[in-house]
């Protein structure tokens, strides 16, 4: 039995057209495309910028070596250097400048005795800062003098093995002796008085391995201003003589504010009166010199 079939004029699903998929794969390959060549780009620009970054995130370095009772300190950065501070201890730093060198090389610095910490700073151009530190040690026996007050002569000898004692003296003067405060110690300290002209200081340290280090050390004592007075009936006289000269002298009466007497700058020898009148009172007159060192002298008066 013959039959006729309904054929629809619509349009029915099947295979896209090769012209279709041929436009789909070319419009996803440039897309593609536009992606990967913008990815190398940012890659290029801004991959190189966070490298600089991490680059200049870079410090100096700074190394310690020792050669004897000398400390070298050695600055290397991939940038020039700027500036360099270092310090012993708490004391006052020194600057040195790194004139933009890569490697700057600080050499000869004396090692204090005993034991002591050497700070470093350093600050390249770009204002990146390191900072390091290191304990040095003295090696062997040392002695250091210093002047306290311009009157005193402070003498210390150590040794970061012992210190068994010491000994020391004015020119031709009987020797002083002087032990540490505990045993084992590190160091031995004495404070004489510096006699007036010209000194020589004899010194003789020990330590606890019984090695022993002599100094011999020139120095100038100045004599404080002598100052003298005295009284005749209610009026007081003072005199007041300095090789150097003076620079000050202040007079002061029970616990009243002290008064400036006046006196050039230099002079040598000065005199004045004072009217006291019938009380008795307390006189404290004090003269420091252009070394700036001081006497005081306080007198009491009678009616």
């Amino acid at each position: 039995m013959n039959q006729i079939l309904y054929i629809s004029e619509g349009k029915t699903a099947g295979p896209l057209p090769i012209k279709t998929v041929a436009r789909f794969f070319a419009i996803a390959i440039i897309i593609f495309g536009f992606a990967f060549i913008g990815q190398s780009a940012y890659a290029m620009f801004y991959g190189d910028e966070y490298n600089s970054v991490e680059m200049d995130n870079t410090i100096p370095e700074i190394t310690f070596a020792q050669d004897g009772n000398n400390a070298t300190i050695t600055v290397h950065h991939n940038k020039g250097i700027k500036i360099i501070k270092y310090w012993w201890n708490n004391e006052d730093y020194e600057v040195e400048t790194g004139n933009s060198q890569t490697d700057v090389i600080l050499s000869d610095l004396p090692i204090p005795s005993g034991i002591n910490t050497l700070n470093v700073s350093a600050t390249d151009d770009n204002g990146k800062e390191a900072n390091e530190s290191h304990e040095y040690s003295y090696d062997g026996i040392a002695i250091d003098l210093s002047v306290v007050d311009n009157t005193y002569m402070k003498i210390v000898a150590s040794d970061v093995n012992g210190m068994s004692y010491m000994t020391y003296r004015w020119n031709n003067d009987a020797d002083v002796t002087v032990y540490p405060d505990e045993e084992g110690a590190m160091s031995i300290e004495a404070s004489p008085e510096i006699p007036s002209g010209l000194n020589t200081l004899y010194i003789t340290a020990v330590n606890a391995e019984n090695i022993t280090l002599n100094k011999k050390q020139e120095i100038k004592g100045n004599k404080k201003p002598q100052i003298s007075l005295y009284q005749i009936d209610e009026d007081l006289f003072v005199t007041i003589t300095d090789e150097e000269g003076l620079a000050e002298v202040t007079q002061q009466l029970n616990v009243d504010a002290p008064e400036t007497i006046e006196v050039e700058k230099g002079q040598k020898v000065l005199n004045y009166q004072y009217h006291i009148g019938k009380e008795n009172i307390t006189v404290t007159i004090t003269a420091t010199d252009i070394e700036g060192i001081s006497k005081t002298v306080r007198a009491y008066t009678t009616s």
